[in-house]
């Protein structure tokens, strides 16, 4: 620990030192910042405020602009907007003088016909920045019965597999990497921070502003060890009164029900809110299965899946202040989340639960600071927070199940999934850290510091299990400790070429045990490595750009691959660390009809964790090196400005490149052959409609088709068998449709869903059955 904290401590005095020494040699510099108001007081956002005709900004949310690194000299000050009379005020600044203007706009009563405005959403601006990065902006999507994971399987690029209906497992493709090796942020957090509650799988998106999906190199701000692509929500962050509610019902008994409030005091400054959710599904949709006979010979039959209701909840209170002198945000959070999961099968859906259940809690706190000009040039952001679980995993019954729920008969020993049987209490407390630094030393370049930290540990109680081993061994603590700290420099040569360079140095120590042949074996283990990073931007026109990127990435396995969840997945504290080689090649074009993206990738993977399944229980391996190859494709094209038509593919092929000596075959037949089990094609389509002004009432009326494939694909080496007899996961295609109405300003609206509208039976993963044909009703208000 001392060592850890020592490194930390070196890292973080030696960068800061660095930022700030560069802050003071440009100290010379003057810069000019303030707020654009009404008469009346009010600020107002999107104000054009010109300096010369050299620099301009436009005001944000709170009416704030700035102009750094200015020489000193006479400047003039252009404030417009329309619908108020432009201002203009001549200035002269000082060396090193940092002044402070606020300008007052009168409003202006003269008539316009028609006026056309253009300008690029922040997503936009951030799609067409050097990272390699899809965004979604979710507003749009407030009024659909959606979660995160129903969301980003839209996007080009992204495959999303899950193991049964809401509330289930689910593991996020991009570009050929999977599970662990992509990441899942909130705000720049790692969202498995916040407990299981808080899932990607689960997550409303009435909660998000947009999702940010990076399929390349993973920038520094996000602090976290990607091997190859990221996925990070970005909260609503609206400094208005508001209160946004909705609930849903749909097909399965599946009830969603969500509260979100805000209140701001703009005199003061003051913010507090309440974010909150509520879901549950029973899950009981029909599959098709085997149930023996009273002569145990196995027969087809259709049942409902009965024993995998799902709950899950978050209740979120906020408060603090913004647009403050020592702080532009500056707000504390106090969390409650948590989960009741009953688990219904094995992974591979060969083997019935009727008693086992999870269920978990989470108490969190955490604090927001955000300060833009705390040094000369340099921003900086910090977040801090401490998360309490505790979990409680049940398989204590004898009975052995059928699929139709019957009890067929009774074991003498041990649970339907461990051997022991299990009534464990888990205990889990984590801390995170994150600090930002934002260093701007001169006009055309950035320097970005990120320190991200985390100290991970738990504990159990079994006094069932320990009965059956003769010791409690899940009362042995485990402990995880990591680090990230990256450092990156972007600098813009000409309007046309952007470079982006980055370094990071990843540290993990982890204490933990593995039980094998019920024996007690302990392991520690200290992981050191660092990653780089090259990105280009190269701008041929307005409309038309390329970007190229390549890193050398490390992920360290988790507190789950290394520790087991003590349920499904049993530890194994001896991985190593996955290594990539990551490239990436993209084109855009871009108007305001049209949009096309082209991109390539390529991945070079050595030492993956993989999951390997058994019928009872499932662990975390090192097993090979792999190859991956591919494309994505999207196209998006709006003939009419209330119709929008979205298309996208994705090719990746995946290919072993580890020798015989590690695959264990007698020979090299496995070398170069496609991993199996993994879609290797599959695509997304959409239509909607939307006016704005439905028949002249002010209302809007939205109606939407959306369709997926995915090409089949082999449950085991393609090279192995006779293919007309092997296990496959078949080729999906399934639709989805939908229409809402809206009243003037969201005030109410009611959506219509229909999923999977053909009754298709959907597999994501080999004979585990999805859900079929679904209805859902969800009404929201929205007051501002």
């Amino acid at each position: 620990m001392l060592r850890l904290l020592l490194t930390m401590n070196y890292h973080y005095t030696f960068l800061t030192a660095l930022l700030i020494f560069s802050s003071f040699c440009y100290g010379q510099n003057a810069s000019v910042a303030g707020k654009v108001y009404e008469e009346n007081s009010e600020v107002i956002p999107g104000v054009y405020v010109q300096l010369d005709k050299e620099q301009a900004t436009v005001t944000d949310e709170a009416g704030r602009f700035s102009f750094k690194n200015l020489k000193p000299g006479d400047y003039t000050v252009t404030a417009s907007i329309m619908g108020f009379q432009a201002v203009q005020k001549t200035i002269q600044l000082k060396e090193g003088q940092a002044l402070m203007l606020n300008l007052k706009l009168k409003e202006n009563v003269t008539k316009l016909k028609e006026v056309t405005v253009t300008a690029k959403s922040e997503a936009r601006q951030l799609k067409e920045g050097v990272a390699s990065v899809a965004v979604l902006e979710t507003k749009k999507l407030y009024t659909q019965s959606s979660n995160t994971s129903d969301v980003i399987k839209q996007i080009s690029g992204v495959n999303v597999r899950q193991t049964g209906g809401f509330g289930s497992t689910a593991d996020v493709y991009i570009n050929g990497m999977s599970g662990k090796q992509v990441k899942f942020f909130l705000d720049g957090i790692p969202l498995t921070y916040f407990g299981s509650g808080l899932g990607l799988n689960v997550l409303p998106v009435n909660l998000m502003e947009q999702i940010e999906v990076y399929k390349g190199v993973v920038p520094v701000d996000l602090g976290a060890d990607a091997l190859g692509g990221a996925i990070n929500i970005v909260s609503r962050k609206e400094y208005v009164d508001y209160l946004d509610a909705s609930y849903s019902l749909g097909s399965f008994n599946t009830h969603k029900v969500n509260l979100n409030s805000q209140y701001v005091n703009p005199e003061n400054h003051l913010i507090a809110g309440v974010n909150s959710f509520y879901n549950h599904s029973d899950n009981n949709y029909k599959v098709d299965i085997e149930i023996p006979d009273q002569f145990g010979n196995p027969l087809p039959a259709t049942v409902r899946r009965f024993h995998d209701q799902f709950t899950n909840y978050l209740i979120n209170a906020y408060a603090g202040v913004y647009d403050k002198k020592y702080a532009d945000r500056l707000v504390f959070s106090a969390r409650f989340s948590g989960l009741d999961d009953e688990i219904q099968h094995n992974a591979v859906m060969a083997q019935p639960y009727g008693q086992v259940t999870y269920d978990e809690s989470t108490l969190g706190f955490s604090a927001n600071y955000e300060k833009e000009e705390i040094l000369p040039r340099v921003a900086l952001k910090w977040y801090a927070g401490v998360n309490m679980t505790r979990g409680n995993f049940t398989d204590t019954t004898l009975n052995a199940y059928t699929w139709d729920g019957v009890v067929y008969d009774r074991r003498t020993d041990g649970g339907e999934i461990s051997t022991s049987r299990n009534l464990l209490s888990l205990h889990s407390r984590n801390s995170v850290s994150r600090i930002n630094l934002h260093h701007s030393p001169w006009q055309n370049g950035q320097l970005t510091l990120n320190v991200f930290s985390s100290w991970f540990n738990r504990y159990g109680k079994d006094h069932i299990a320990a009965e059956f081993y003769g010791e409690d061994f899940y009362a042995n603590p485990t402990t995880l400790i990591k680090n990230a700290t990256g450092l990156a420099y972007e600098h813009e040569f000409s309007n046309a070429l952007v470079s982006y360079t980055g370094v990071k140095h990843f540290y993990m120590m982890a204490d933990g045990y593995a039980i094998q042949n019920l024996e007690f074996q302990p392991n520690q283990q200290t992981v050191s490595n660092f990653g780089v990073s090259q990105s280009l931007l190269y701008r041929f026109s307005e409309d038309f750009l390329a970007k190229a990127s390549y890193e050398y990435a490390t992920r360290l396995p988790d507190e789950t691959e290394l520790f087991g969840d003590f349920t499904l997945v049993r530890p194994n504290p001896f991985l190593n660390p996955e290594q990539s080689h990551n490239a990436n090649m993209g084109f855009q074009f871009n108007t305001q009809k049209l949009k096309v993206e082209l991109n390539t990738f390529y991945r070079l993977i050595d030492n993956i964790i993989w999951l390997r399944t058994s019928q009872f229980f499932a662990q975390y391996q090192n097993l090979l090196k792999a190859l991956v190859k591919g494309l994505d494709a999207e196209v998006q094209y709006q003939p009419l400005y209330f119709i929008k038509l979205r298309v996208n593919a994705t090719y990746q092929d995946i290919r072993n490149r580890s020798p015989r000596s590690v695959t264990g075959s007698v020979d090299n037949r496995y070398y170069d052959a496609r991993l199996p089990n993994i879609p290797y094609l599959f695509g997304n389509g959409e239509i909607r409609y939307q006016k704005n002004d439905f028949l002249g009432t002010g209302c809007r009326f939205s109606a939407w088709w959306s369709a997926s494939y995915v090409n089949e694909f082999y449950l085991y080496w393609a090279v192995d068998g006779n293919k007309d007899l092997k296990n496959t996961i078949p080729s999906q295609f399934i639709q989805n449709i939908g229409v809402s109405y809206a009243l003037p300003a969201d005030r109410f609206s009611v959506s219509l869903e229909s999923t999977n509208l053909f009754d298709q039976k959907a597999f994501d993963n080999f004979s585990v059955q999805r859900p079929g044909r679904a209805l859902y009703i969800t009404l929201r208000t929205y007051l501002n």
